[in-house]
């Protein structure tokens, strides 16, 4: 069977994959997957505050639905530096070593380190409603579509890479970037802005796309997993059809899903 179930705890509402997994239950307890499945979930905290999680290599994240943004350091529960503490944070992301927040004006901000004093503000477009990392390079996403990749400055240094109204989703990884159209089309850059972009994929029922290194993956909104193993439109590999999956996240090599009462399972190829 390509899939192994990990755990199947109907509280959990989230899972986030980078070196290790984890998941978030919707009372904020957060758990890593350390094996066998079921029993082998060590739990790191329990704070009803939790909002999200984020990882990035080896580090893990939780933000606050205050804003308060913690990295973990261990011990379990006590071991969580406290970051920053601005009410406006709505997103915290990670890759690697970056660590970003975004407010819900749009301002966008790196973590230099101390905390609190130690963020660099890169942005301030209160458009912005998405950010994607993959390892220095940092993109944001427009509610009105638009894409932009930091080339530095901040604030000037935005080249636009797009401008489709139809995009709801960027997506990074192996050094690519891809977009979602809200029809289900799937686009990779190739370059140059504007015209560069290469189609893969036309299906409406697309509804969530997540890259691991160079491989692309694909949700339908009836549970349906697809791998893109090329060419374009016809060469997509399906992975599982469960209409009970409601998600899905790749890191650390692999791949995972997450059912609607909460089980989560292991892809293995």
């Amino acid at each position: 069977m390509p899939w192994t179930e990990l755990d199947n705890n109907p509280d959990t509402v989230d899972i986030v994959a980078a070196g290790d997994l984890y998941q978030r239950h919707d009372n904020g307890r957060i758990f890593r997957y350390t094996g066998p499945p079921f029993t082998g979930w060590e739990e790191l905290d329990n704070n009803p505050d939790t909002d999200d999680i984020a990882a990035g290599g080896t580090e893990l994240y939780q933000r606050h639905d205050n804003g308060r943004i913690f990295r973990y350091t261990g011990p379990p529960f006590t071991g969580w530096e406290e970051l920053d503490n601005n009410p406006a944070t709505d997103d915290i992301v990670a890759e690697s070593t970056e660590l970003y927040q975004r407010h819900d004006n749009g301002r966008i901000f790196r973590y230099t380190g101390p905390p609190f004093t130690g963020w660099e503000e890169r942005d301030n477009n209160p458009a912005t409603v998405q950010l994607v990392v993959e390892g220095t390079a940092l993109y944001q996403r427009h509610d009105n579509g638009r894409i932009f990749r930091y080339t530095g400055p901040p604030f000037t240094g935005w080249e636009e890479l797009d401008n489709n109204p139809a995009t709801v989703q960027i997506v990074a990884g192996g050094g690519q970037l891809y977009q979602r159209h809200d029809n289900g089309r799937i686009f990779r850059y190739t370059g140059p802005p504007f015209t560069g972009w290469e189609e893969l994929d036309n299906n409406p029922a697309t509804d969530d796309i997540v890259v691991e290194g160079t491989a692309l993956y694909q949700r339908h909104d009836n549970g349906r997993i697809f791998g893109y193993t090329g060419p374009p439109f016809t060469g997509w590999e399906e992975l599982d059809n469960n209409p009970a999956t409601v998600q899905i996240v790749a890191g650390g090599g692999q791949l995972y899903q997450r059912h609607g009462d909460g089980r989560v399972w292991r892809f293995h190829p």
